[in-house]
């Protein structure tokens, strides 16, 4: 038999809903760490039922992906900006939420996201890291050299590009005398 679970994990707790075929919908609600997550699933999954798993696309997404594969048979990771009509409604809470996506997935319409192999995650957490250090590197350079312009000083002391050896020690020399312009 086929259960069909949805995590609403938007809340300091994680709101639940199992739909089973012929039975009543299930509620529950469990902690935001993963140990209970994986508690919650065993527990579902202890009859024997195919378990399938929804929730939204998150910061965390790739990490509870990789945490929760081995815990059920199937994990559908949601689009929260296709499934409008979450959000149409007044009368809005993480359970329904909950139970909206559950029903969804049981039907096979959930707008899913896919996510990448966990090494191309990585991959792509790596080339991020790396832009915004050479970002913040240039940012810096800049800063030096609005710095340097506004105490008149408009090229460097060597020749070549302002970063290289000579003109870095330069512009260490300038920093001890204090920015002393007239005595360049």
């Amino acid at each position: 038999m086929d259960k069909y679970i949805a995590f609403d994990i938007s809340g300091k707790d994680v709101s639940v809903c199992v739909i089973q075929k012929n039975q009543r919908e299930r509620y529950a609600t469990v902690g935001p760490d993963l140990g209970s997550m994986k508690r919650f699933l065993a527990n579902e999954k202890k009859d024997g039922s195919v378990v399938h798993l929804v929730y939204e696309i998150s910061g965390q997404a790739g990490f509870l992906y990789d945490s929760l594969i081995g815990c059920v048979d199937n994990i559908t990771i949601a689009n929260p900006t296709k499934m409008t009509w979450i959000y149409r409604t007044a009368k809005k809470n993480d359970r329904m939420d909950a139970r909206k996506m559950a029903v969804l997935l049981s039907i096979g319409e959930i707008p899913a996201v896919h996510i990448p192999a966990k090494e191309v995650r990585q991959w792509r957490m790596i080339i991020c890291h790396r832009r915004k250090l050479l970002a913040a590197s240039v940012a810096a350079k800049n800063r030096i050299r609005a710095l340097l312009s506004s105490q008149g000083i408009s090229k460097a002391a060597n020749r070549g590009k302002w970063w290289n050896k000579r003109n870095r020690l330069w512009m260490r020399q300038l920093c001890s005398r204090g920015f002393d312009v007239e005595n360049l």
